[in-house]
């Protein structure tokens, strides 16, 4: 269940203290999304418009939802593959009801992220919803 992944993360994060460790992990989730994401992938359609950063999602299954995500800065694209970790396999209807916020606050970083960073995860979001 989607809430159950979500509040998992929250607890991996709060566990490793989001201001030092829980850093360390979305850079290494970072770090595993740059390695596999398709240079090819990185094109205008897949662009996510609104964040700070360069980053794409590709859409690879709209139901059940399969998504790529990727970000030139690795902690964009970390924070981008906690979507991948919950939504992956999860039906479309999943989502439908959260936005970006929602999403980013039930992991627990509410106030970490800056706003034009939120912004385009809340693009991700809405991207993955159509």
């Amino acid at each position: 269940m989607i809430i159950d992944k979500i509040n998992e993360i929250k607890d991996t994060l709060q566990s490793l203290e989001i201001g030092n460790m829980g850093l360390h992990y979305l850079v290494d989730l970072g770090k595993e999304s740059q390695q596999k994401y398709p240079e090819e992938d990185r094109v205008e359609e897949n662009f996510i418009h609104g964040c700070t950063s360069y980053a794409w999602i590709k859409q690879i299954n709209k139901d059940p939802i399969e998504i790529n995500t990727v970000s030139d800065s690795v902690i964009v694209s970390g924070i981008l593959y906690l979507l991948e970790k919950v939504f992956n396999g999860e039906p479309k209807s999943s989502i439908e009801d959260l936005t970006g916020q929602d999403i980013i606050d039930g992991f627990g970083l509410e106030g970490t992220i800056s706003s034009q960073r939120l912004r385009g995860f809340a693009e991700a979001v809405k991207m993955m919803k159509q």
